[in-house]
């Protein structure tokens, strides 16, 4: 059950709708929500060549960026406070400053149930290109799962498309379905089970499994068996966008996943081509 979230808060346009999507999650569950606004100090800290008597002119040019992001970041928190009020949610704040910040990440995390955060963060200035290191290296030994809105997504109505559980049978794929049933989010959706494999019987036979474990927990779901040697990334973006999906959820490390790590060059369409918000569970 769905009792605390932990919304990671940025700038980006995906950012704010990350924003909208965790206090709709609050407000539905009844559950508190943390808003956590990190700046990574990296580039601060970073070395840099510097000509002769520049040394004094790259500290005030780190400590004018400084000011600008945690100015940034105060202004993101006061917003996030004042729409929290606007939607009845009760809601904290965090402001960490880290030249780690998949550390801090982790750290906020453990204290909640699911964190919420978007792949266009710039941790600072909105001008710094945003990537997505800091969640890959969260989620390589992330204490909750994670819950992310990619570039391509498009908000849906509450009740529309399918939550498609992606299905593999490795043990980040199990823990995926467990998080699923046990967090509640996307409950009032109908379901769909996809088991991605080059054999037919093997494809049906996951798929089966994955299906009946929801079930097991109140949740029926369809199991939607694909038996093809194709590339699996780009048969589950078909079966998401035929099926106009209002959430995936899957596993990102197995020690058979055909997924691989979803942040990995190998994945990059992922990222790019996802419409809807990806539950993630190590």
């Amino acid at each position: 059950m769905l009792k605390n979230l932990l919304l990671v808060l940025d700038a980006g346009p995906i950012a704010e709708q990350a924003r909208e999507l965790a206090l709709s999650l609050a407000q539905t569950h009844g559950a508190g929500l943390t808003a956590l606004s990190l700046i990574d100090t990296a580039p601060l800290h970073a070395g840099e060549a510097a000509p002769a008597g520049g040394s004094a002119f790259l500290e005030a040019r780190n400590a004018k960026w400084e000011a600008e992001w945690l100015e940034g970041a105060r202004e993101r928190i006061v917003h996030m406070r004042e729409a929290a009020a606007a939607a009845g949610v009760t809601v904290s704040s965090v402001l960490a400053e880290d030249d780690q910040p998949d550390v801090a990440l982790l750290n906020q995390a453990r204290m909640h149930d699911l964190v919420v955060a978007s792949s266009d963060c710039h941790l600072g200035a909105e001008s710094r290109p945003h990537d997505t290191h800091w969640l890959s290296r969260y989620l390589a030994d992330a204490p909750r799962p994670l819950l992310l809105l990619t570039p391509a997504y498009r908000p849906q109505a509450a009740d529309a498309g399918f939550v498609v559980l992606a299905y593999d049978g490795s043990t980040s794929a199990a823990r995926a379905l467990q998080q699923f049933a046990f967090l509640g989010v996307g409950h009032e959706r109908p379901r769909k089970v996809v088991a991605i494999h080059p054999d037919a019987a093997e494809a049906g036979r996951l798929a089966d499994e994955g299906a009946a474990y929801l079930a097991s927990h109140g949740l029926p779901a369809q199991p939607v068996p694909i038996a093809s040697a194709a590339r699996p990334r780009q048969l589950l973006l078909a079966e998401l966008d035929s099926q106009h999906a209002s959430l995936l959820v899957m596993g990102t490390f197995g020690h058979r996943s055909w997924l691989d790590r979803l942040f990995g060059a190998a994945t990059e369409t992922m990222i790019a081509r996802c419409t809807c918000p990806v539950l993630l569970c190590h």
